[in-house]
């Protein structure tokens, strides 16, 4: 019987498969004396299967290119805090906050400045950490920071000459240092925070007196403080330890103040009593600037380690 072909009055808009339809090699096409050789159907699938990649490979190009992903951080969630340094060395508060740590005594020192003996500031140290719930300990090693050499490693290197002019032209006034164990003044006995308390005479030890040998002496505990800070940063192995240094303020007691009380005395100087005034003014205003050193101390601990604050 002879077929009859006849136009189609509809027929579907022409399309390229999609690489889903490309995938199934759609045997139903074949013709039934085909579907008994496996070469052909096996090429078949070859051919579809190599089609369906050409058009993967199509969509990818054709694809709009995705802008990078940005990692937007979740207010929600506690964002991790940075990797601690080995040793956390408090900067130091400002002068203004905490006293400018500088004053003379001799023969050009008309007003002589008030300077806390160490016992009553180690007192003041004591009990601020105390209210703080923080109990210290006498006299805590540490190892490997960078402090001013012992007294007899000190006289080999006044003999040396050469060690001298390199120490001159790096820092006239710094005393010579070295890594090595100090002996802080405090300390908690887990090992977790030091403690070093810089007074008058203590600044003579980090820094060098450029009137020695004169009638006058000067006394920089803050300078001494901001060298200690930087000895005891060079620490950079063991476990993690807080390190705090506050110095004596050296106060000059205001001129104001000063003439104020003169006036409430009647007006007539009396150098003995003004004398007892400025003392005891001037340890007010000493004692109000370290313990300022000391509430800046643990402000700091308290922003340095938000997330996970120490406890001693």
């Amino acid at each position: 019987m002879r077929e009859v072909v006849s136009p189609l009055r509809r027929y579907a808009t022409p399309r390229y498969p999609t690489a889903g339809e490309i995938g199934e090699a759609d045997l139903s096409r074949v013709p039934e004396r085909w579907k008994g050789l496996r070469t052909i159907v096996s090429t078949i699938g070859a051919v579809a299967l190599g089609l369906k990649t050409l058009a993967l490979g199509g969509e990818a190009r054709d694809a709009p290119a995705s802008a990078p992903t940005k990692n937007v951080p979740d207010a929600k969630k506690p964002q991790r805090e940075s990797p601690r340094p080995v040793t956390d060395v408090c900067p130091l508060p400002p002068a203004s906050l905490a006293g400018d740590g500088a004053g003379s005594f001799g023969c050009i020192a008309m007003n002589p400045p008030v300077i806390l003996s160490e016992d009553a500031a180690l007192a003041i140290i004591e009990r601020e950490f105390r209210k703080r719930g923080v109990t210290l300990a006498d006299a805590q090693e540490l190892d490997g920071v960078e402090a001013p050499l012992g007294e007899r490693e000190r006289k080999r290197e006044n003999l040396n000459l050469v060690a001298r002019l390199v120490r001159a032209r790096r820092a006239p006034l710094e005393e010579p240092r070295k890594k090595r164990t100090w002996i802080f003044d405090f300390g908690t006995r887990d090992g977790s925070m030091r403690i070093e308390y810089i007074s008058a005479s203590d600044a003579g030890r980090w820094l060098k007196d450029p009137w020695e040998g004169s009638t006058v002496w000067t006394y920089r505990t803050r300078d001494a403080a901001e060298a200690a800070v930087q000895g005891f940063g060079k620490r950079t192995e063991g476990n993690h330890v807080d390190v705090g240094v506050f110095y004596d303020p050296i106060v000059y007691v205001p001129k104001q103040e000063i003439e104020a009380f003169e006036k409430d005395a009647g007006g007539k100087p009396d150098w003995k009593k003004e004398y007892e005034f400025a003392k005891r003014s001037g340890r007010k205003i000493a004692e109000r600037q370290l313990v300022a050193q000391i509430e800046w101390f643990f402000r700091h601990l308290s922003k340095r380690h938000a997330p996970d604050a120490p406890s001693h």
